[in-house]
């Protein structure tokens, strides 16, 4: 079979994993640039629905197995993942004991969430390299769709894609933002996330496919344009939720399908660079232990500091009944003083201090 390759979308899928290392790497105390920078996880899980569908649907619905299905996508998926498992547990090297951090890292490989060792990463899902949660869903929503491909017809994927449509406006407007998931609390909004946006994936490639999206072209510039524009607009407040949402239903969707429709020619280098740059979003993996390293291996001077400086958030910064840090601004409940430095916190409108793990 022909090698199906979508150069716009190559560059589209690098510039997102961009605006999340940007997120990885901005210090806690500046601005940062792309505050919805965590929206890539939806968007890499639309790109991945289209791409999926356009190299194997038709493969699957000829008689290609389950099983060889997902082997392709364990072999693409896991270098990566078993390297940010790594970078991981070499980070947190002096804060584990040995036999914890043996245990966190078996299943950090395996893919098997542990609150094992949560409190030490805000009770993250993986405590060595949180961004992991969203790979699992991953991985779950390719098993399924694996599964019913050869069944899924037009209308049962308008009922599953609208049906997580809602999921996904409700959980947005509860939690006033997207940007859940990897935390034990909220570990179940990643399920709206994966299914609306790999399945609508799935859907724009069926449109298209069908030819009702002929007629949807944009410049090249235009749609990647765009694309920095979600995530780089300020924080919303009450109406962040809305914003999200959104975007993650309306924009996202209609990127994919003018991306896949643009034709590039004197951007193809740039694109396919851009691409290369984030070949698999298991890259996004390895971004967050490598940052955390790069800021240096002791976490217990760290701690230490933002223990003292500021109060942070134990599970999700946007309850309701959250309290705030009249002195940093950090919205959400009290931890206990012994707790060591989460990754989540919130300060203003151009996410000064604003941290979410993807």
């Amino acid at each position: 079979m022909e090698r199906v390759r979508f150069d716009v979308l190559d560059g589209l899928r690098g510039v997102a994993a961009f605006a999340v290392l940007v997120m990885h790497v901005t210090p806690y105390n500046a601005i940062l640039i792309t505050p919805h920078a965590a929206l890539a996880v939806d968007f890499f899980f639309g790109l991945s629905g289209f791409v999926i569908a356009a190299v194997y649907e038709e493969r699957i619905k000829a008689g290609m197995s389950l099983k060889a299905f997902m082997w392709v996508r364990v072999v693409r998926l896991y270098p990566l993942i078993v390297l940010g498992a790594v970078i991981g547990a070499a980070g947190f090297v002096r804060l584990y004991d040995g036999g914890m951090l043996a245990l966190l890292f078996v299943t950090g490989v395996l893919m098997i969430p542990t609150p094992y060792g949560a409190l030490s990463e805000d009770q993250c899902m993986y405590a060595l390299n949180a961004p992991s949660w969203s790979l699992l869903w991953e991985l779950l929503v390719n098993l399924l769709y694996g599964a019913i491909a050869p069944l899924l017809h037009n209308r049962m994927l308008a009922v599953i894609v609208g049906v997580s449509a809602i999921a996904l406006a409700a959980t947005g407007l509860h939690f006033e933002t997207l940007a859940v998931g990897p935390y034990w609390p909220e570990g179940w909004a990643g399920l709206p996330r994966v299914m609306f946006s790999f399945f609508a994936g799935v859907g724009v490639y069926r449109l298209r496919r069908a030819g009702l999206l002929d007629r949807l072209h944009a410049p090249v510039w235009a749609v990647i344009a765009t694309l920095c524009g979600i995530m780089a607009m300020p924080r919303l407040g009450a109406w962040n939720g809305v914003y999200e949402v959104a975007a993650a239903i309306l924009l996202f969707p209609l990127l994919v399908a003018a991306g896949a429709n643009a034709t590039v020619t004197r951007t193809v280098p740039l694109c396919r660079t851009l691409g290369a740059s984030a070949s698999t979003r298991p890259a996004i993996a390895t971004s967050r232990p490598v940052t955390s390293d790069a800021r240096g291996l002791n976490r217990q001077n760290a701690m230490t500091k933002a223990r003292a400086s500021c109060q942070f958030t134990r599970s999700c910064p946007y309850r309701r009944d959250a309290q705030r840090d009249p002195r940093s601004g950090v919205t959400g409940r009290r931890i206990d003083p012994g707790d060591v430095m989460p990754m989540r916190v919130d300060r203003g409108a151009w996410g000064i201090c604003h941290r979410h793990t993807i």
